[in-house]
């Protein structure tokens, strides 16, 4: 909910969202919204996915801090943010799932 409000309030601090400008990111609030919230629900299914210790789960987290990474470039200045803690979930993810295995060749 916090993140509907500060979307709402501070829509104009975005310099750019997927590549739309401050008038598009104004008309599309809503739909913006609604990604957020299903990125924010995809992420709680993958967590309680990791915390049942399924790799369904790790894959899932992984696919999402993949893709958060991807897409930050286009989500400024939110996408250094996310950045920051979508590479150290993916490493400690990777860790998890593979450990101290050594590639064979």
């Amino acid at each position: 909910m916090s993140g509907l409000f500060a979307l709402e309030m501070m829509g104009a601090s975005l310099v750019s969202f997927g590549g739309m400008d401050q008038a598009q990111i104004q008309a599309n609030v809503g739909s913006i919204a609604a990604l957020g919230i299903l990125w924010g629900l995809t992420r709680f299914v993958a967590a309680w996915g990791i915390w049942t210790l399924k790799k369904w789960g790790a894959a899932l987290g992984l696919a999402m801090s993949l893709v958060t990474m991807v897409a930050a470039v286009t989500i400024i200045p939110a996408g250094v943010t996310d950045t920051l803690f979508s590479a150290p979930v993916m490493v400690l993810l990777l860790y998890a799932w593979f450990g101290n295995q050594k590639l064979e060749m």
